[in-house]
């Protein structure tokens, strides 16, 4: 008797074997439907605007902003750390500035704030937002602007050639004008102090020691304050409040942490207090 089990059969002929393909693919009845990606078909395609999320789509961006508040907007939030030159630059365009003018006065700003935008990049950015325009030193929009041209004699011979191209002059359109106001860093450096009162003494003296001549350095911001009391639980050093105030516009980096006019301001005003 024999006591092969049942593969035993295909040995002897009675049925044939079914063949099996180890790398063949597996299918299955309950596959998933394929869900679009972000990328539309191809390996260069662009991308596929109805897989990208729904938050996104309704994102107010520089690129989407239907108007140039909105861009505005967008742009100093897509800059955070760019956001004390920008309004620098529009404050510099409130009357009509030459562009080499402009252009050094941004590189003065610059030269405490390293940054890969070359002055007339941020510029240019501005006025795709809508911040600025080019103008003539009147404040009439350049492209409105109608150069004669000029009628030369050479030899006798009339002939007409192009006008030089005009100087650019940069100013501010009134979008510019409603974000540059909306500057306030008085309100800010009280926000700190409002925010955090438990800190109020130490915001003092930081803005009192980078006040000093020549400003001062985070070390010896640190030798001062950060043995405090009130610094330990939870512990916090002089690099978390001067963040805060550069942030509000009280304190600006020249090399050492120095005071700005408005943290200057500020200061005097909590003697009359």
């Amino acid at each position: 008797m024999s006591h092969a089990d049942g593969n035993d059969r295909y040995a002897f002929g009675e049925e044939e074997a079914p063949s099996f393909d180890p790398l063949a693919s597996f299918s299955f009845d309950d596959e998933e439907e394929e869900v679009a990606g972000v990328l539309a078909e191809g390996p260069y395609s662009p991308p596929n605007p109805d897989a990208v999320p729904e938050f996104q789509r309704n994102l107010v961006s520089f690129e989407n902003g239907e108007t140039a508040g909105e861009r505005i907007e967008a742009l100093f939030d897509q800059m955070p750390t760019m956001q004390r030159l920008l309004f620098a630059i529009l404050d510099a365009c409130d009357t009509p500035v030459a562009t080499a003018d402009l252009e050094a006065r941004i590189q003065e700003l610059k030269r405490h704030h390293h940054s890969v935008y070359e002055p007339l990049t941020l510029c240019s950015l501005l006025e795709r937002a809508g911040a600025i325009v080019q103008t003539d030193a009147e404040g009439t929009l350049l492209a409105a602007t109608e150069q004669e041209p000029l009628r030369v004699d050479v030899e006798g011979v009339e002939f007409w050639r192009p006008a030089p191209a005009p100087e650019v002059y940069w100013s501010l359109t009134d979008e510019g004008r409603a974000q540059r106001d909306s500057y306030r860093p008085l309100e800010l450096i009280g926000a700190c102090y409002a925010a955090e009162p438990q800190y109020a003494d130490i915001f003092t003296t930081c803005l009192e020691l980078c006040g000093r001549e020549g400003g001062e350095s985070l070390k010896a911001l640190g030798d001062v304050i950060d043995d405090e009391p009130v610094l330990q639980s939870p512990k916090r050093y002089a690099m978390y409040f001067i963040d805060k105030l550069e942030h509000a516009g009280a304190v600006e980096w020249r090399g050492s942490w120095t005071i700005t006019d408005a943290g200057r301001e500020y200061l005097a005003s909590l003697s009359d207090r």
